[in-house]
């Protein structure tokens, strides 16, 4: 994999990170990045440039990239730089190689990849434990906001995206969760509204759900009247 698989990974990121998550990594660079130089950052790209030109930032080493996206809590962005780091791993490994400057951690699940390993049934008690893995500020927001995500699953309709995109999700996210639910508009709309709430967090109100069904994009006043009266 080349530098054009690199940088079609990074347009993916930035698509992710907003004017305000952007300020936060220049602020977060300025030890890294000399203020006359950071003067001419004005996008997420930008920004990749300089920390790629100082070799804070490379295809074998994104980790300083993954501090700062985990830092503006930006964990769809950072699952998009996985994503290339394992389809990395597994051209390498396909080939018999194992690049050595990649990350010892990296290298270890390259070796480990490099094993066949026999496949082992998915188990009820398995999946228990990968919940309770949840952070339970996260699990506590999806339970209390269960009734308004059944509410609008069920009565959201060709307006959807155009909700999502009012509660701050990007067109990559809603694409995401399309491709996985691909049968079911409801599951779309559910599943979406679980990422959003995961992404946000402690911004994942009910407040802002009816500020979303508000917008001028959306205008289903009906829907916003019935979550403001809890009448649904």
């Amino acid at each position: 994999m080349g530098d054009m698989e690199f940088n079609s990974m990074l347009i993916d990121v930035a698509k992710y990170l907003t004017a305000d998550d952007i300020h936060r990594m220049k602020f977060m660079c300025k030890d890294i990045v000399k203020k006359r130089d950071m003067e001419k950052v004005a996008t997420a790209l930008d920004l990749f440039t300089e920390l790629q030109s100082r070799e804070k930032l490379t295809a074998n080493n994104t980790s300083f990239l993954k501090q700062l996206l985990d830092k503006c809590e930006k964990p769809n962005a950072i699952r998009v730089i996985d994503q290339f780091e394992n389809n990395r791993l597994n051209h390498h490994v396909g080939n018999g190689e194992i690049p050595m400057d990649t990350s010892p951690g990296l290298r270890h699940q390259a070796l480990q990849q490099a094993q066949p390993i026999a496949p082992q049934p998915a188990h009820q008690s398995d999946i228990s434990v990968a919940s309770r893995r949840e952070d339970p500020f996260v699990q506590q927001q999806l339970n209390a906001l269960r009734p308004e995500f059944n509410f609008l699953m069920k009565n959201l309709s060709r307006e959807w995206r155009f909700y999502l995109r009012a509660l701050g999700m990007s067109d990559s996210d809603v694409d995401i969760v399309e491709t996985d639910y691909p049968r079911s508009l409801r599951d779309q709309i559910y599943q979406a509204l679980v990422m959003w709430a995961k992404e946000y967090k402690e911004r994942a109100t009910k407040t802002e759900l009816i500020r979303a069904l508000k917008d001028g994009s959306v205008e289903r006043f009906d829907l916003a009247s019935k979550l403001e009266k809890g009448n649904y």
